[in-house]
């Protein structure tokens, strides 16, 4: 059913706010909004229109302010705007411009997780492979971020770790637990563990000459 414009008002960012008389108000951008006068007639496909405009310009807004704050993967991007409502083609509408624009990549957008992951919070590939596995990357995008991160620098890291974990305190078979259980928790390989876990192990004092691996945990 055809409505009319009763209020139009300039918004931030060049936008318009139109509302009809049928209570309905859409914020379209400034350049389509320019048949749009008071008192004027809308139809109903007028009224599609306005609203597929609206749905774009929110929808691009948003992923706009979220990609502002941080780097974010396409699925990170189409979850925000399904959120808010977007209707399916629009969305696609919107995540294909901002890839079409470089600022949704998801093959770089791995490899700055792993790279800044690994760096400041000493994660492991089996952590960082989980954690981008629920951002939506695909097996692909992951497997080429993570090819680089070699069995040398994950046990550089993983040792860097557990030094700062244990320096000052004793060693024991608690403090050997301990270690096995951040590593694991950090994603580190089972080989890398291993090695570490034993070398800590063997510095724990001993009355005899006895293998220092007979104290280990059972699950070790």
């Amino acid at each position: 059913m055809p409505e009319t414009i009763v209020e139009r008002k300039p918004r931030p960012r060049d936008r318009v706010w139109i509302r009809l008389s049928g209570g309905r108000f859409f914020a379209v951008p400034e350049a389509a909004a320019a048949q749009c006068a008071v008192g004027a007639t809308v139809s109903t496909e007028d009224i599609e229109r306005l609203d597929r405009l609206d749905q774009y310009t929110r929808g691009h807004d948003k992923a706009m302010r979220l990609l502002s704050m941080r780097s974010r993967s396409r699925r990170e991007i189409e979850s925000a705007l399904r959120t808010l409502g977007i209707a399916d083609a629009v969305r696609k509408g919107i995540v294909e411009s901002l890839e079409e624009a470089g600022l949704i990549d998801d093959a770089r957008f791995a490899r700055e997780f792993v790279s800044v992951r690994k760096g400041t919070r000493r994660v492991g590939p089996h952590r960082l492979r989980a954690d981008m596995n629920k951002l939506g990357l695909q097996r692909a995008v992951v497997d080429k971020a993570l090819a680089s991160y070699g069995a040398d620098e994950q046990e550089a890291l993983a040792r860097a770790l557990v030094e700062r974990s244990v320096r000052g305190g004793a060693i024991d078979e608690k403090a050997v637990r301990r270690v096995i259980a951040l590593l694991k928790r950090k994603g580190y390989d089972y080989s890398v563990v291993n090695r570490i876990a034993y070398d800590l192990a063997r510095k724990i004092p001993r009355a005899s000459d006895a293998d220092a691996t007979e104290s280990l945990p059972d699950e070790w």
